[in-house]
């Protein structure tokens, strides 16, 4: 009875409003359960059950695929967005399940993972809403004849259960903390003391064995924060690009600076549009130098041509207008170029838990072909781009972002592309940096190489007063 009080004051202070299109509902026939007839000459391929009910009372034996549902959705509303808020989770899981005829326990089809929000409501609108993308994925895999994901980790179904007093007073002391903290950061930006401040690094070494505390940190002069670089070699200087956040508007632009022993010199505002720019993903093509920030205020990608190193540059074309997505880099893989994406279609704007792969003529961007399996990577833990894909010794490495813990950026994976063709994407993961290297440290969410030259970021959780 607890819960489900503060469950309803969950809905009406933080809601969001669920993606709809109210035009569907007129085109749906309603059939009874028990209209067997029915079931049987509409033949499904397939019936999803999004009522809780977890396929129990459908008959299995109507569709061709079988009854599928997700634990995203519960009987007792809110009790599927508790459950990982209560266990402490560092994400939480979405699961697709199928009730076969012949088998009378629910199989496993594909699984999803994402950064909990810490209120349950809002967590549960969260996993509903993410469960949309899961499911779509899988039913373009039946229609292409192609085997079920076969998750890493298997997944029995157990029915969320609704909380004992003892654990809605633990989450209820967990929210009350997050939203202390929250409200506390808040003023701290009033107060300058620059909360959750990222800070570039840099060292020399491998990629895959160098410890990041030997680095040297780089802090923001002013009330900023550095965040996203990339390394540029011009002429016998080394540059690196990234992203300069301004704490008082709220608002990123792309700065660049001169590397030179250890230090960052001559920084500079290289492209700053008026809206938000960040992750300054630089390539040369033909002889020119182009720049592929996140411009995901603009709602596209843009591509951007260098016309007078560093800091003279013009919008050359844009892409996949009306798409919200970020961080976007562009690599040649066996001789065919493939954008790696970040997007997200639902009201939550979340661009960490789903990868996108487009198949492109060429870097300028002018056909972009979507992988039919979008999105190949479905886990907020390495699904969103932490740099530049790079290669050594003939094997290709995508960095990536740890977003886990409730935490953005909280920890960096190198992962190693093992598979990439139109019908299948596998990679796996070689190092796994978390933010315990150093004090003051709570995350670690970007890196890139140039040479034996290696640049990354860490978050403070304060950066103090510059």
């Amino acid at each position: 009875m607890l819960f489900r009080l503060l469950y309803r004051l969950e809905l009406r202070v933080g809601a969001i409003p669920a993606a709809t299109n109210s035009g569907l509902a007129h085109d749906i026939p309603r059939i009874a359960l028990n209209d067997n007839e029915v079931l049987h000459t509409l033949a499904p391929d397939v019936i999803l059950d999004l009522s809780g009910n977890h396929g129990a009372g459908i008959p299995a034996a109507a569709p061709r695929h079988g009854v599928w549902f997700t634990d995203a959705t519960g009987s007792v509303p809110g009790i599927a967005g508790l459950q990982p808020l209560i266990e402490g989770r560092p994400v939480s899981s979405i699961n697709l399940f199928r009730r076969p005829n012949a088998q009378p326990l629910p199989e496993l089809i594909a699984s999803a993972a994402v950064n909990s929000k810490f209120v349950a409501a809002r967590n549960e609108q969260f996993l509903e809403e993410k469960s949309v993308a899961l499911i779509l994925r899988e039913l373009k895999r039946v229609a292409r004849g192609l085997p079920d994901a076969k998750p890493s980790e298997t997944a029995l179904f157990v029915a969320p259960r609704a909380p004992g007093t003892i654990g809605t007073l633990t989450y209820i002391g967990r929210m009350t903390g997050e939203l202390a903290r929250r409200a506390w950061e808040k003023f701290a930006v009033k107060l300058r003391l620059r909360p959750g401040m990222f800070c570039i690094n840099l060292i020399e070494g491998e990629p895959l064995k160098f410890k990041p505390a030997l680095a040297e940190p780089i802090n923001p002069p002013a009330n900023c924060y550095h965040a996203d670089p990339f390394l540029w070699r011009h002429g016998k200087e080394t540059w690196c690009f990234f992203e300069c956040f301004d704490y008082r508007k709220g608002l990123g632009y792309i700065s660049a600076g001169r590397i030179e022993s250890g230090r960052l010199e001559d920084i500079r505002i290289v492209l700053s549009p008026g809206y938000h720019l960040s992750f300054p993903f630089l390539f040369e093509h033909d002889g020119q130098l182009f720049m592929l920030p996140e411009s995901c205020a603009s709602r596209r990608i843009e591509l951007w041509r260098c016309t007078a190193f560093p800091d003279s540059w013009e919008l050359h074309r844009t892409a996949l207008e009306g798409t919200n997505l970020s961080d976007s880099t562009l690599a040649n893989l066996d001789g065919q170029w493939w954008l790696f994406t970040n997007i997200s279609d639902d009201p939550f704007d979340d661009m960490c838990s789903e990868l996108h792969l487009f198949r492109a003529d060429s870097p300028m961007l002018e056909k972009l072909e979507p992988h039919p399996l979008n999105p190949v990577v479905f886990d907020s833990r390495c699904a969103r781009n932490a740099g530049r894909i790079w290669q050594r010794d003939g094997v290709f490495y995508r960095p990536v972002q740890d977003n886990s813990h409730g935490t953005y950026g909280y920890g960096l994976q190198l992962m190693q592309i093992e598979e990439l063709t139109m019908e299948r994407y596998r990679e796996s993961t070689v190092r796994h940096i978390t933010p315990n290297f150093k004090r003051g440290i709570i995350g670690c969410h970007h890196i890139d190489i140039l040479d034996n030259h290696i640049v990354f970021d860490v978050r403070h959780r304060y950066g103090g007063r510059a």
